[in-house]
């Protein structure tokens, strides 16, 4: 089956439905640390609610990064990956020409975007093939990830 043919819901790329569903699960995190009696019950919610925070904050920020890169250089600053308002990337020729790139299909929201940087990346003479972004080389680029626009 041709992923052309799967057609993703437009809500999955809604940066309000994103902040909606995060907001709701935060709301949940915290009713249920009011209710549990566990002691690592309340740790895990702790866990969980502190990651739901950041995540939200994330989003707000449009900021994501590379947790490979950032666990391989020790540094954060290094893995950010710049977004612009929509969440898209910013400057894909900086991003083309870094020294340490080292991206996967989980660093692009979608497969328009992650076809967009493959596609420019290659006419800045740029071999992004070599992170298997096309595994299967049929020329498209991260098909598991939603449709997108770009």
């Amino acid at each position: 089956m041709e992923n052309d043919s799967i057609k993703q819901p437009s809500w999955r790329e809604s940066k309000k439905v994103r902040l909606w569903i995060i907001g709701g699960l935060i709301v949940l995190v915290a009713i249920l640390f009011f209710f549990v009696k566990g002691t690592w019950a309340k740790a895990a919610l702790g866990v969980a609610m502190a990651l739901l925070l950041g995540a939200f904050g994330m989003e707000v920020a449009n900021t994501d990064y590379d947790l490979g890169k950032a666990w391989e250089t020790g540094s954060m600053s290094a893995a950010k990956i710049q977004r612009d308002a929509g969440g898209n990337l910013i400057n894909v020729d900086s991003f083309c020409n870094s020294a340490e790139i080292d991206y996967n299909c989980s660093d692009f929201k979608t497969q328009a975007e992650a076809m967009s940087v493959y596609s420019r990346c290659s006419e800045l003479g740029k071999n992004m093939d070599v992170f298997r972004l096309d595994g299967d080389k049929d020329g498209r680029v991260c098909e598991s990830l939603p449709a997108g626009t770009n």
